[in-house]
């Protein structure tokens, strides 16, 4: 193939094509035809056939990379003659083509060089007017581009929006943002149909009727709202409470929850784990390093009683002992439901020569037999028994053997301790975590319970002391011990400083024993120590002292000073008959402690000795002699080491026993006579008196006597003085 013409009648008809006029909507097209003459190589027509041909537009005449291709296509030749559409394979990318200044058409055939290029005329670019159908264009065309008269509403085929003096109403307007709102202004009601109204913000000068409102709020106080209807009445149910309100106004009700729906042990879980009711106690007992018998066919037993602290819900028990040979031991525990089985923890329990055994046994790590389990959920209160039997004689000369094994006592061994763990659900007592704040009063209760481990830190309120008290693991301790230190907190008696204040030590106090009556308090000397404490001191003479000749008409009267209760001789102390009638109380029954300061050498090496007088019963006075105890009484000899050396009764209030207060002679009701200390407990007394018995506050000459076991004790003109003390029988 030579060449081929194309045809430029072809573009003019095109280009006219292009300018006939076509309705809006209509569509630009979007390919171009073509025609040429295919001629041989001899310069005739081709011959007739379908040749391959591509096709590519190029930005000039000159350059290499087409801007575009189609082909190749198989194109019909007739008498040379042919005609193409380009873009019917493949699309003409016309904004591409049209933005080059000059493009030109190329022709390839088959396998042949491309034939020489012709270049495009205004066809093509028709093309790119086609795009304006999708433009979008807001102020693209100004005034200034529009001729004058250019639109008018004659010139517009279509309806438009406008005002009275600029065009007729739009029937179909489509418009976004193109009315400013102040544009608008409504001259009757807007009707929406079923459609809604959506706004950010509403501001209404009038009513708003409206079948349901629905708000995130309401801003105000509501006190102009009208209609609304507030709930009222009560749950008509039972155990309902009040959940929340309906919408329709009544009351939603829902069951309230039932205390007794409540787990035993979910205190915890409605107190934010600030109260628990679980508990982690551990008993062991009280018997330690109890012998094992060496081989003797008996066992040693070691006990624990287990208080009611309430229902286990973990459980273990603990063993620790030592024996010459654990594999020659047996072990059993005695619960207290089973005396005769129990478990057997171990037989043997060791290696043979190993000498410690310690294990603790749970329900999963059981003993040798038993069910440890069976106490889960139940109380373990009671006596427990630990049964430990050695099988054989222990070697004293093997080795490690000397620390264990005792041929003279026959033992082998310990059990050095024992104990039962276990974790309670308690139905005594409520654990706190954390302070407890109390804006009114808190009221302790008297528990009667022992101070033990279990308890310690407790504290209760005591009835009989009127004090609170404390448990320090091992007693019940007062509290208050400012008792008696102050004329604010006088006791009524020493004896009652001490009940109040177990811990109250030998020294003066403020007492106040008549209470409310016309005696104010005063300061008063107690001994807190011997026969448990609570005793006032009386009076504190000797013979012819300051009570033989100041004394007078002034014998009911008191006088001294408390200075000198631990003098020997000094000045003497008394206190009035009222104050001390006072301290014994209105039912006269009272006891009374004899004892001395210094001793009386002539019969005796050491003051040694006190007396204690019980449950004497009369009228306190010492004016006058008083008469014999209106109820039986008791005289006990008492060592200052603590030991009882002799008890019996004695005569008093005989014509021949004395003058003032209370005066004793020999032994009466049967009584063995101490004889100056020979017939005692202990003699330590040099043996010097073997008579009757004397007791003596004050004899007819002024004298004072103590004649029981620590010789004849009298003051006369001796380096001694003798002192009195009063406690009243509760």
């Amino acid at each position: 193939m030579s060449r081929v013409w194309m045809t430029t009648a072809l573009g003019a008809a095109l280009l006219s094509t292009a300018l006939v006029a076509a309705p809006a909507q209509a569509l630009v097209p979007k390919t171009a035809a073509i025609e040429g003459f295919l001629t041989s190589s001899g310069g005739g027509a081709a011959a007739d056939g379908t040749y391959d041909m591509t096709f590519n537009v190029y930005a000039n005449s000159s350059t290499t990379t087409a801007l575009w291709t189609e082909g190749p296509a198989q194109v019909t030749v007739s008498k040379g003659q042919f005609s193409w559409t380009l873009g019917s394979k493949t699309a003409i990318d016309v904004a591409k083509i049209a933005a080059a200044a000059s493009p030109f058409l190329g022709i390839k055939i088959g396998s042949d060089p491309e034939l020489p290029r012709r270049a495009l005329h205004s066809t093509i670019f028709a093309m790119h007017a086609g795009s304006a159908d999708t433009l979008t264009c807001t102020g693209c065309v100004s005034a200034t581009q529009i001729a004058g008269g250019g639109i008018s509403a004659a010139k517009v085929g279509f309806n438009y929006a406008g005002s009275t003096t600029k065009g007729g109403p739009a029937v179909d307007l489509a418009c976004t943002g193109c009315v400013s709102v102040k544009e608008l202004k409504f001259d009757g009601d807007v009707d929406l149909a079923g459609n809604s109204l959506k706004a950010k913000n509403g501001t209404f000068s009038g009513d708003v009727a409206a079948a349901t409102i629905t708000a995130g709020a309401f801003i105000g106080d509501g006190s102009k709202l009208t209609g609304i209807k507030t709930p009222s009445g009560e749950c008509k149910t039972a155990g309902e409470v009040v959940k929340g309100i309906n919408t329709d106004g009544s009351l939603k009700c829902v069951k309230a929850m039932d205390p007794a729906a409540l787990p035993k042990d979910g205190l915890n879980e409605i107190s934010n784990d600030l109260l628990s009711n679980q508990f982690i106690d551990t008993i062991s007992t009280k018997d330690t390093k109890v012998a094992i018998p060496d081989f003797q066919g008996k066992e040693a037993i070691s006990n624990i009683t287990f208080p009611n602290i309430g229902t286990a819900q973990t459980f273990s028990v603990s063993v620790h002992v030592e024996n010459t040979d654990l594999s020659l031991l047996s072990m059993v525990v005695l619960p207290p439901n089973d005396k005769k089985v129990g478990w057997k923890l171990c037989d043997p329990c060791g290696a043979k020569d190993s000498k410690i055994y310690k294990a603790s046994f749970t329900p999963t790590a059981k003993p040798a037999s038993g069910d440890i389990g069976y106490w889960i959920g139940k109380n373990p209160q009671g006596l427990w028994n630990l049964k430990v039997l050695d099988n054989a004689f222990c070697i004293l000369q093997a080795s490690g053997n000397a620390k264990y094994c005792d041929p003279v006592k026959k033992t082998d061994g310990w059990i050095e301790t024992w104990s039962i763990t276990i974790q309670t659900l308690s139905n005594q007592k409520v654990a706190m975590n954390g302070n407890l704040l109390v804006s009114g009063s808190v009221k302790v209760g008297n528990d009667s319970v022992a101070c033990t481990s279990l308890n310690v830190g407790a504290i209760r309120w005591d009835k009989t002391s009127k004090a609170f008290m404390g448990c320090d693991g091992t007693r019940w301790a007062t509290l208050n011990n400012d008792i008696g230190r102050s004329k604010e907190t006088a006791g009524r008696t020493c004896l009652d400083i001490k009940t109040r204040n177990p811990q109250a030590t030998d020294g003066k106090y403020w007492i106040d024993p008549d209470g409310t009556g016309k005696d104010v308090p005063y300061v008063a000397y107690c001994d807190q120590t011997r026969d448990g404490g609570g005793w006032t001191l009386g009076m504190k003479h000797w013979y012819q002292d300051y009570i033989y000749s100041p004394m007078g008409g002034n014998r009911v009267g008191g006088w001294g000073s408390l200075d000198t209760v631990h003098t020997v001789k000094d000045y003497a102390y008394k206190m009035s008959d009222v104050r001390i009638r006072n301290v014994i109380g209105a039912k006269e029954n009272f006891d009374v402690m004899f004892d001395q300061n210094g001793v009386n050498t002539s019969y005796s090496y050491q003051n040694i000795e006190y007396i204690i007088m019980r449950n004497y019963t009369g009228y306190w006075r010492f004016d006058l002699r008083m008469p014999e105890s209106k109820t039986k009484k008791t005289i006990e000899s008492w060592h200052h080491d603590g030991t009882l050396l002799w008890t019996g009764d004695m005569a008093c209030g005989s014509t021949h026993s004395g003058g003032r207060g209370i005066n004793c002679y020999n032994v009466s009701n049967g009584a063995k006579s101490p004889q100056g200390g020979q017939a005692c407990a202990k003699n330590d007394s040099r043996n010097n008196w073997a008579s009757v018995p004397h007791l003596y506050m004050y004899e007819h000459n002024s004298d004072s006597y103590i004649y029981i076991c620590n010789g004849a004790q009298h003051t006369s003109g001796h380096h001694m003085s003798h002192r009195y003390w009063f406690r009243e029988r509760n």
